[in-house]
């Protein structure tokens, strides 16, 4: 899909930004030019020791179907991590003012990818954001269309933040564990470590096994299982050397992915690693008190999802990394054939909806109370759904 040439001019302008890395929420109070995504700031003696003191922090995993959205508060500070797929945006709106979500320190946007920024324009259109942060690389889509659109219109500037920066929420932070600037949207994901006194949180984003080798991190509390629970991510090294004591895993009830993947599960349940999954509990809150964290919901199974076409039986990393390379290099085409695959079939769509679904059984429907079906000339809509089609 193309942009027009003021979304491109825009986006232009927003790329120059981003080598300009806004230090507000950061730890020190000086802003600085930056000269490369992954050089390391630097932090005097008192700003490491700072935050000794801790107090409550929630942790709501909310659930939006196969994708991501996490809103961290504590007291009347918050900051989104991502923000669900384009029919989840008043699923998202809603649940942050029934929290009492009146500003947003933070809105971190992992990586292009609709599953992760389609709902963030009716968050930034609903609610004042001080800071947008965003990964490297942008996407040619609507969605990140309609994202951009949202940022300007209300006059921020977002960046690309540095490895290893620190942004500071309530006597809580986050710090800055990869922002890679590969070819894949997937491991270009903003990876944040999110440190409540004691109680360390990592949140992967979309990170896979080339990622993950390479992250600084160790004896996590609680593990954000990468890419809903994908055999890409979660090797056996990784979670060996994080050591979650809770594993969250966001997916979509009866996905056609199958996440979360038998590879996955297998390495989380033989390592007793306690599960808690959106598609089993909803909505999954953790309370982080600085000394341990407490959850609402049962422990979940590992029981893996039923992805078609793929064989989730033993497999060796070389096979798993072949089909994986098949699944990306056919998406494209995937997405191109769509519109004309279905020009005479029945779509599916929402009326505040911004993208058409070839099934009713999709999972971005499944809060949705008003589905209406037709043509796809009748539906008005022009992008498809990045979970159905």
């Amino acid at each position: 899909m193309n942009i027009s040439r003021n979304i491109k001019k825009i986006i232009t302008s927003f790329i120059a930004t981003f080598v300009i890395v806004s230090m507000a929420g950061c730890t020190s109070n000086d802003s600085k030019e930056v000269k490369s995504n992954t050089q390391v700031k630097s932090y005097n003696q008192e700003s490491e020791t700072k935050n000794t003191d801790s107090k409550e922090a929630q942790l709501h995993f909310i659930d939006t179907g196969n994708s991501d959205a996490i809103l961290i508060k504590q007291g009347d500070k918050a900051a989104l991590i991502d923000g669900g797929d384009n029919d989840d945006e008043g699923t998202v709106v809603k649940y942050l003012k029934n929290q009492g979500v009146n500003e947003l320190e933070y809105v971190f946007a992992t990586h292009p990818h609709a599953d992760h920024i389609g709902g963030l324009d009716a968050v930034i259109n609903a609610i004042p954001v001080k800071n947008v942060y965003v990964s490297n690389g942008d996407a040619n889509t609507k969605t990140y269309t309609d994202f951009i659109k949202a940022i300007a219109n209300r006059g921020l500037h977002p960046s690309v933040p540095l490895l290893n920066s620190e942004f500071e929420l309530g006597t809580s932070k986050f710090k800055v564990l990869s922002v890679a600037n590969t070819d894949d949207p997937n491991n270009n994901s903003i990876v944040l470590e999110y440190i409540n006194g004691n109680d360390k949180v990592l949140l992967m984003g979309d990170a896979e096994a080339d990622i993950e080798a390479k992250i600084n991190a160790e004896d996590v509390d609680l593990l954000k299982v990468g890419h809903h629970g994908s055999h890409s991510s979660s090797t056996k090294e990784f979670i060996d050397k994080v050591k979650p004591e809770y594993a969250v895993i966001m997916a979509g009830k009866d996905n056609k992915y199958g996440h979360p993947h038998k590879e996955t599960m297998d390495t989380l349940k033989s390592r007793n690693i306690e599960v808690h999954r959106s598609d089993e509990c909803g909505d999954i809150i953790f309370t982080s008190t600085g000394n341990g964290l407490k959850v609402n919901c049962n422990k979940g199974s590992y029981k893996s999802g039923n992805e078609k076409g793929y064989n989730q039986g033993n497999t060796n990393d070389s096979s798993l990394k072949n089909s994986q390379n098949k699944i990306n290099s056919n998406k494209n085409d995937q997405s191109n054939q769509v519109v004309s695959n279905n020009k005479e079939g029945i779509v599916y769509w929402t009326p505040k909806g911004k993208s058409y679904h070839t099934t009713k059984n999709c999972s971005a429907l499944s809060k949705s109370k008003n589905i209406l079906s037709g043509t796809i000339q009748e539906s008005g809509k022009s992008d498809p759904c990045d979970r159905c089609n």
